[in-house]
Parts: structure tokens; C-alpha cells; sequence
């Protein structure tokens, strides 16, 4: 398998987009001591609902565009329009399932429409070892910094899953085949870059 197959996923994250943090969530102190915390919002983008009440309220604290994608302050837990989610369904994309949740605006009225979005596909490490260091300016006349070019994923562990995290990451990948269903459903605030373009500061 090829790593130019495959797309980073996200939002555009665009300050006018309505965005809505969920609220009442805990952190989570798993079993072995010596991992570091995880939060339900964590838990939540990975499929985990265990000890979790639905649905979830989420509530507007910037932004006023509602979007296909909308942002939740967290990164990689995003929630997703009923046409977003019936894309995803009409064809066949899997490694990913939706949570109840509730939405609602500032004044506390609900937005209907809108599922919390989690990912159950799953491949083996990033491994930037295997990435081109490439030199760039940032800024004209800046300094020269070092970047990896290439996002490489441990696809030899890759479950085949149209949308699917990396091990001990939080970051969406999805197939080239997502990638085209997506942009010909003309579906508002997705960010798609194709993994050997993604260009990551060492």
C-alpha cells in the first residue's frame, strides 16, 4: 500500500463555523497508572462509550454557520449533519459510528440534524523515520526550518477500514475512495490533504 491512497481528515476549521464543546465530561483515569490521563472526549472519537451518558450536550460557544462538519473545541471530535452521516451509509464507508447527541445555541435552544462522530477503524504507528526531511521558510527572508514530508502510517496494520486512526493518535485518515465519495457529495467544511503532501515540523 501507498501512503498518496490516503487523506489526513478534518474540518476547516473556520471561525465563522458553529462550534460546540461538549459539556459534562470527565476525565478518565485509566487502569495502568503510569498512562497519562484521557478524557471523554477522547474516548469518545475512538468509539469508547463506556460510563458515558447520552446524548451528549454540546454547546455553542463561537461561530454561527452550521456546516456538514462542525467543530467541538476538540481536535478530531467533530459532529456530523444527518446528510453527512446518510453519505456515509449510501455508501457502504466503514470504520466509523455515530453517538446520540444534543446541540444547542448559546440561549440553550436545540439545533436538530447533528451526530457526534467516531472513528473504530484502526493501522499501525506513524513512523516519521520513513519520511523525507525536507528545508523551508516559512516566512520570506525567514530562517529555514526542518519538516518530514510524508505522513507514514503503519498500514501493514491497517484493518481496512475506510476511516481508520493511527495507534496512539487521534487523527483521522480515510481511503482515496472516502476521499472521492466526499467531494462529490459537495459536503461543507471537510478538509481532506493527501498524506504524502502533509508536511510536519521535526
Amino acid at each position: 500500500m501507498d501512503i498518496r491512497e490516503f487523506y489526513n481528515f478534518g474540518s476547516k476549521f473556520v471561525s465563522s463555523t458553529f462550534q460546540a464543546p461538549p459539556i459534562g465530561l470527565k476525565e478518565f483515569h485509566p487502569i495502568d497508572p503510569n498512562k497519562r490521563y484521557l478524557f471523554d472526549e477522547h474516548r469518545l472519537v475512538r468509539g469508547d462509550y463506556s460510563d458515558i451518558s447520552f446524548p451528549v450536550i454540546c454547546k455553542q460557544e463561537s461561530g454561527k454557520k452550521l456546516q456538514d462538519i462542525l467543530d467541538t473545541g476538540w481536535a478530531a471530535l467533530y459532529l456530523i449533519s444527518d446528510k453527512m452521516k446518510a453519505v456515509l451509509e449510501e455508501n457502504n464507508l466503514t470504520g466509523w459510528k455515530t453517538f446520540a447527541v444534543k446541540v444547542l445555541t448559546k440561549k440553550g435552544e436545540e439545533i436538530p440534524g447533528y451526530h457526534g462522530l467516531s472513528i473504530t477503524g484502526r493501522c499501525g504507528e506513524i513512523d516519521y523515520s520513513k519520511s523525507e526531511i525536507i528545508k523551508k521558510q516559512l516566512v520570506s527572508n525567514g530562517p529555514f526550518g526542518k519538516f518530514y514530508k510524508g505522513k507514514h502510517v503503519g498500514l501493514d496494520k491497517w484493518d481496512g477500514s475506510d476511516f481508520f486512526l493511527p495507534e496512539k493518535n487521534l487523527g483521522t485518515i480515510i481511503t482515496s475512495r472516502t476521499a472521492d465519495v466526499l467531494k462529490k457529495s459537495k459536503l461543507t467544511n471537510i478538509r481532506m490533504e493527501n498524506l504524502a503532501e502533509i508536511e510536519i515540523m521535526v
